[in-house]
Parts: C-alpha cells; structure tokens; sequence
C-alpha cells in the first residue's frame, strides 16, 4: 500500500481532515454497536477517502466530504447467506449514516474466509493498493492474494467504462425528459456524472498502454507523457475532472449548455472506448453496429461456464428469447450492456427507432423507443453491473 495512512484528503487543511475524521469515528461506532462482537473483525474505509485522495467543498465556509464513503465490514463465523442476510439488515443503518454526514455511506459485507480467495478485479486490487481500516484488526487484508495494478485484466476497465457510460446514459435520459430546464441539484448531478465519465476514459487509456494507478495524482502524470491520446483536448479536460473530483464548485458550471457539456463527453468516450478495445482485441474497433455481436467478446467473468450463463440467462430473458438467441445466452448477461450501450448513446439524439441488434440483447425482438430501450438498459445494469 502506498497512499498515505494518515490523510483522508490530498490537500485538505487540518479542518477539512478532522471534519472526515470525526464522520469515520460517529459511523465507526453506530457499526460497531450494530455487529455482535462475535463476527466483528474489521471495517475498511475504500476509494478516495481511504487512499488519501478524497473530495471535499466548503459551505458556509465548514467543510463538508463530497464523494461516498465506502466501506468493507469483515465479518467472521457467518455463513454466506447469513452474511447476505446481515448486509440488508445494515441498509437502514446505512441510510441513516447517510443523512448524519451528508454523503451516500456504503457499506458491504465481507467474509473474513472469502479475503484469500478473493477474485482479481479493479475493486478489490484499488482496496489492496489503498485503504484505511477506521476500527478493527489493523492487518485484516494480509490473507489477500497478490493483485498488482499492472496486471488487471483488460475486461476489468470494459466494465469501468460501461458503468460510466451508464451514467450518460442516465445523463441522456434526463436531457430528454426536461432538457435545459435543470434545477441547480440536478445539474450538478448532471456533471458529477460527466466528470466521472471522463476519469473512467483516463483509466481506460492508461490501461490500454500497460499504465495503469490507482493514484489520480499518477495517473495524471502518465497521462500527460503518452504519445498518443484518441481525443483532442483530452488532458485539459481531464486536468478539469480531477480539479472537480478533488474540489468540486458547481457555480462553475452556471449558464453551460448542458447537451453541449453531454455530446462532448460522449464523444470522448466513444472514442476512447473504440481506442482502449481496438487495442484489447487487436482489430479495429469503431462500428459499433458489429460491436453489439455476441461473437465479441467483452471479456466480461471468462470464468464462469456457458451452462451457468445459460441457466442465468433464462432466469431472467425468459426460456423463448435465450433458445431464439443462442450465440447470447452462452454469455454472461453483462456483455449485452456492454454491447449495446455505445449504440444506445449514439442514438440519443436521434428520432430514429432502436435497431434491432441493440434492442436483442435488451431481451426485445421488436424495434421500441428509444426511451423505453433505456429503461430496459437501466434495469438490467441494476442487476449485472
């Protein structure tokens, strides 16, 4: 691990840190109340906040965090499914958090037996690099196996690039319905989600020339020393992503056409996306037509077998539709939004009907709306993202 242990925040003055700190100790102890002593083993404070790089803004010239607080509760002598059990029982406990430090509190439920078979991916690599256990055993992560940033399957940043771009979607979803007309909340949700669409197009680009951090301070610097980027402008705009994740300031973007702001960063991503899998399959890759085939993969839980994707296709796309597309259910249901997502983006501003190769892996053999095809998208992605 090599952030720093004693910071929750890059820059933060001593006000701003033991603002973050004295939120860790108040939900530190709610939890520790929650769990019998029995099955406590530790809670680990991940992302910005626990690798030294968390957000904050003043208000009313107080500090206040900007980014959620995820944590990993360690718990031990539970079964899977009392564990899964135990983890909804925590969600109310997690809401009222929520309102206590103004932020989304997460908290997830871990098995201490899982933590040595744990699986190599993107999260749990970045929770290896950088954390912060707030209570509990100080070396809890010592049985994970090695997960070096290096090595990250490509199919990893796949997946980080279709849950952003699920955001512009949900972006794209809210132009639609009330275009300009945004209130001051939403339009600051509005770039929140741009802004994290642009960050997944930088680990994209450092994962597809084998540089990939954890640290936005690194990833800026490797960034800033390739030789060649798929967009224009791209540094600068990132350089804006990071200043906001660090230090947002929502009056910036007071008076910005917002489906200006949204066609900009749709387009990096696309052409980010085209760049980062032209170079993981090793053949061109803009025509996203052909990329909504089931015969690419997205790289998307190889492990799994085809006998388990079929029956987890038919659970939820019903018998009919996994017999009528075959070539899909022996694929894990996620590569279908993967598949489909630069489609659905590109045609959002379109009064055209949704092509079918977008609409199949959507579980539709008709052409809906467009708006309906998003719906279809968001529901699956709450399941399979």
């Amino acid at each position: 691990m090599e952030s720093s242990m004693n910071r929750f925040t890059l820059d933060g003055d001593s006000d701003v840190e033991q603002r973050i700190a004295m939120d860790q100790q108040l939900i530190a102890k709610q939890v520790l109340q929650a769990v019998p002593a029995e099955h406590f083993v530790a809670l680990i404070l991940m992302g910005g906040y626990g690798r030294g790089e968390g957000g904050y803004i003043m208000h009313d010239s107080s500090p206040e965090p900007y980014n959620d607080y995820d944590y990993f509760l360690v718990v031990n002598g539970m079964t899977q499914r009392k564990a899964r059990r135990f983890q909804q029982d925590l969600q109310p406990l997690a809401h009222q958090l929520s309102d206590e430090v103004g932020i989304e509190v997460d908290l997830a439920v871990l098995r201490r037996e899982q933590l040595p078979v744990l699986p190599f991916t993107l999260m749990n690599a970045e929770m290896q690099w950088g954390h912060r256990v707030i209570a509990g055993d100080i070396d809890v992560l010592g049985s994970m196996p090695e997960m070096p940033l290096e090595k990250l399957a490509k199919g990893e940043f796949v997946r980080l690039m279709n849950n952003r771009g699920a955001l512009l979607l949900l972006n794209a979803r809210q132009l639609a319905s009330k275009g300009e007309d945004m209130t001051q909340e939403e339009r600051a949700v509005f770039f929140k989600y741009l802004y994290k669409a642009v960050l997944a197009c930088g680990d994209a680009l450092l994962a597809a020339n084998d540089c990939y951090h954890a640290s936005y301070v690194r990833k800026l610097e490797r960034i800033k020393s390739l030789k060649q980027l798929p967009a224009r402008n791209f540094v600068e705009l990132y350089e804006k992503a990071i200043n906001q994740k660090f230090h947002p300031d929502h009056a910036a973007h007071r008076g910005q056409n917002l489906a200006h702001w949204q066609n900009r960063v749709v387009s990096y991503w696309l052409q980010t996306l085209s760049y980062f899998e032209t170079r993981r399959l090793g053949t061109e890759m803009s025509d996203w037509n052909a990329y909504s085939s089931s015969a690419i993969p997205k790289g998307q839980l190889e492990s799994s077998t085809m006998v388990r994707n079929l029956l987890i296709t038919m659970r939820d796309y019903g018998v009919a539709h996994s017999l009528r597309h075959f070539s899909w259910s022996l694929r894990y249901p996620r590569e279908r939004l993967i598949a489909v997502l630069p489609g659905l983006l590109t045609c959002a501003n379109s009064n055209l009907e949704v092509p079918c190769n977008y609409t199949i892996p959507l579980g539709l053999d008709h052409k809906p709306s467009w708006s309906e095809s998003v719906e279809l998208y968001l529901g699956a992605w709450a399941r399979y993202a």
